[in-house]
This record gives C-alpha cells, structure tokens and sequence, in this order.
C-alpha cells in the first residue's frame, strides 16, 4: 500500500474522534469556574493541559482568548487580581500567567482579616476642641472669626493708654515703642 491511501484511509477512520475530542475539551474549556476556596493552580493547569490538547488536535486557541478564558474562570475574589491584569496590559505566556496566579492567591490569603486603606496626605484638617457625641448637635457653636488685620492687632490708643506704665523708664501715660527716651538714644 502507498503512503497517500493509507493516510486518507486512516484520516476517514478517526477524523470523527477528533472532531468529537476537541468538542468535549472546548466545552469543558468554555464551561470551567473555578470554585471558591479551591486551589488556583491545578485549575489552571488543567485549563492549560486542555489548550495544548486543542493545539495538538488542530484547533489552536488565540494566546489572548486563552489567557482570557483562565481569567474569566477565576472567582469573585480574584477581580482585583483581574483588574491589575488588564489594567497594566500584561502579555504573558501560560507558565507566566501560572506563577501570576498563584502569587495573587498568596498574596490574598496573607492579607485575609487584615485590611489595610492606605492614605497619601490629606488636605482636610482636624479640628480640635470639644466634641459631641455622635448624631447631636452643639450648642452654642463658635462663629468663625475674621481673618485678623494689621488695625485689629494694634491696642486701642485711648483707653489703656493712660494707665499703661512704659517698661524703659517706668513712667505712666506711654508704652515702651513710644518712649521719647528710648527713641532718642536708637537714633
């Protein structure tokens, strides 16, 4: 027998196997969901060791629709996980995209119980003073004051003024900036 016969021959004997393999690993391809709690990485390397299979039964999956499957079969717990994926724009292969994984569900387990928000500078300020509990309201609120100018920090000349003593020669009727004595000897 020549070669050409006997490969059509067998072609026509197990072409049907092949067609009906590669339907029954495209739908358990398709279909898989990884459960909640359950190990990221047999998963994973089942869904890998199922992309080869199409690959060698001539039905080749695109790399970006292959990766997608894996990351469309993970759970709930792992959309940030997805969300970093995509949001970087990563290209990996399938071991990469493995090891990826399987570091992600480490890196969750460590911080289960344990959340941390972390905050770069805030612009809001405390307030300090006395507080209410929570759900009243304050009596007697303080009214913000006045941004404070040059003319409100100067004393009122006529009140104070005479009974002031001047700390430089210790007379009465003046302050010490408007001491005669003291501005004669600075000039």
């Amino acid at each position: 027998m020549e070669a050409h016969p006997m490969m059509t021959r067998l072609k026509g004997l197990y072409q049907g196997q092949a067609r009906h393999e590669r339907f029954k690993i495209s739908t358990t391809l398709f279909s898989s969901k990884l459960a909640t709690g359950n190990l990221v990485g047999p998963h994973v390397l089942k869904m890998i060791s199922q992309i080869e299979t199409l690959e060698k039964l001539d039905a080749p999956l695109h790399p970006m629709l292959a990766t997608d499957l894996i990351l469309g079969s993970l759970p709930a717990e792992y959309s940030q996980t997805v969300v970093n994926f995509y949001m970087n724009k990563q290209e990996m292969t399938m071991p990469e995209l493995l090891k990826f994984l399987t570091t992600a569900k480490e890196s969750l387990g460590k911080g289960k119980g344990k959340s941390v928000l972390m905050v770069e500078g805030s612009t809001v300020a405390k307030k300090s003073g006395p507080r209410s509990p929570a759900g009243t309201k304050r009596k007697g609120s303080k009214k913000p004051k006045p941004a404070s100018n040059s003319s409100s920090l100067k004393p009122k000349e006529g009140a104070k003024k005479k009974s002031a003593v001047c700390y430089y020669c210790g007379k009465k009727g003046h302050w010490r900036r408007n001491c005669a004595k003291l501005l004669a000897e600075r000039k």
